[in-house]
């Protein structure tokens, strides 16, 4: 499978009951299939971003630190 470069684009087909879309359109409030699938891509793509924080950061706070009223 040929990388994407940093910038470029691809253009993909998939096949989703319309229903199933359109429920999703109207849940997210948004006009275009193409922001509907940029929504989802930028929410992955802050999940991942804060997985590999809370990895990175695992055991680095000290019991002093917390505070546990909030939890």
């Amino acid at each position: 499978m040929k990388r994407l470069r940093k910038g470029e684009r691809k253009a993909i087909t998939v096949r989703i009951p319309r229903m199933r879309l359109q429920k999703l359109m109207r849940a997210r409030k948004v006009k275009t299939q193409s922001d509907l699938i940029n929504t989802l891509l930028m929410e992955e793509e802050e999940r991942l971003r804060s997985h590999r924080v809370l990895r990175e950061t695992e055991g680095t706070a000290k019991p002093s630190e917390i505070d546990d009223r909030f939890l």
